[in-house]
């Protein structure tokens, strides 16, 4: 009997397989090559899922799977073109799961989808952007690429010769997502804020993804470098939902947990990185930047992790835009500080006794705080093109000076 299984591909590298199981769950087993290599325990695919001889049913593999791919619509709209049924991420994965976040690749063949590149002309690029949020291959092409979130994208692949469509496998190295076309958008200019906001991260010192505003036809794109590819080659990571086990439809962080996944984050792959001070110390920059610039959406998958045989490293901002001070319904942080979700109450006090709660000391944390909130201040004044509306760099001094005065 022919089993339903997935090759898992790290780095081109055989790490294991995937079988979906008669009542609809997953099953892992990692090769027992990946495990001499490594040995048992090694977080090399992601943290929730270290290596075992065992094989692995569990919540986390299936919330892993889930975050490999999109959400709402997109998703949905994927697995109308692909006949599978709703909710069955490993179904989906057969289809899409050649070009994943990260250096993994699924597929059921014995060897890595090798893919191709199709060349697009102007004409093709500029119709694939202009129907989306409809997913629109090049003809005789399918979508086989994937990436988790709502919003709708396309990832396509640059090359010297201009666009082309990742094919079977083949390596995206860009994200481009249009300006939603619904009149109706809570945030009018999504795009441009978020190229805005990663422009004051990169001027502040922080390492955010590389963007640029690219018009295709009549539609304004934005155009995100994909940070997991460098020099022709995949970089593997995982977001902070994958490393905690937790689903897309949890991504915001409830009340009910008993410890907040920041500090578990700061205390599990946080404690395996090179550096386990330095993470801390990272990751507080990064929390403090998001609560300066009312970003509303640094829910567990707007975090994410390089993982590097086994060593955790943060990956770059994205995702990030000052949604709240353009709609206050977007007061939600995502995460809990210190107890404390809402973004109209976190101070600096907040985010210093969060850190402290992760083992770094209470001085460094303040110097941290008062740094990144002098940084962004002082970035503000560098960064030309703030879109028009409401003027959020005084809204971030604001939030900077009280973060100052409240560590």
């Amino acid at each position: 009997m022919i089993r339903n299984v997935l090759n898992v591909w790290l780095h081109a590298q055989h790490l294991g397989e995937i079988e979906t199981l008669r009542n609809g769950g997953n099953r892992l087993r990692f090769t027992q090559e990946a495990m001499s290599t490594w040995g048992i325990g090694t977080h090399l695919l992601s943290f929730s899922l270290p290596l075992t001889t065992r094989r692995i049913e569990s919540p986390a593999l299936d919330g892993y799977l889930d975050n490999l791919l999109p959400e709402g619509a997109v998703r949905a709209q994927l697995e109308q073109q692909h006949r599978v049924r709703p909710g069955d991420a490993f179904g989906l994965l057969t289809h899409i799961g050649g070009d994943c976040a990260g250096a993994v690749q699924l597929a059921p063949g014995d060897e890595p989808p090798p893919g191709h590149l199709v060349p697009l002309s102007d004409p093709e690029v500029d119709r694939i952007v202009a129907e989306l949020p409809t997913l629109a291959a090049p003809e005789g092409e399918q979508v086989t690429a994937s990436l988790g979130g709502v919003q709708s994208k396309v990832l396509l692949t640059r090359t010297e010769q201009g666009w082309a469509w990742p094919a079977a496998g083949a390596m995206s190295t860009h994200i481009v997502k249009p300006e939603p076309s619904d009149p109706q958008a809570p945030i009018p200019r999504i795009i441009e804020w978020e190229h805005w906001t990663l422009q004051v991260a990169r001027a502040a010192g922080l390492p955010a993804a590389s963007t640029e505003l690219i018009r295709f036809g009549d539609r304004l794109a934005l155009v995100v470098e994909r940070y997991d590819r460098a020099v022709g080659r995949r970089l593997h990571q995982e977001d902070f939902a994958q490393a905690l086990g937790v689903r897309p439809g949890t991504k915001y962080e409830p009340s009910a947990e008993q410890a907040s996944r920041l500090s578990r984050i700061a205390s599990g792959p946080g404690a395996e990185a090179s550096d386990p001070s330095r993470f801390r110390r990272e990751l507080l920059r990064l929390v403090t930047f998001n609560a300066l610039v009312g970003n509303g959406d640094a829910h567990a998958k707007n975090y994410s992790m390089i993982i590097t045989d086994g060593l955790f490293s943060l990956a770059p901002a994205y995702d990030v835009a000052p949604v709240y001070y353009l709609n206050d319904r977007f007061s939600n942080f995502g995460m809990r500080v210190a107890g404390q979700r809402s973004l109209k109450y976190i101070t600096g006090r907040h985010l210093v006794d969060e850190a402290v709660a992760w083992g770094l000391d209470e001085r460094m944390a303040r110097h941290v705080v008062a740094e990144a909130a002098e940084a962004v201040r002082s970035a503000l004044g560098t960064v030309p093109g703030e879109p028009p509306g409401p003027d959020v760099s005084s809204r971030i001094e604001d939030k900077a000076s009280e973060l100052l005065e409240s560590s």
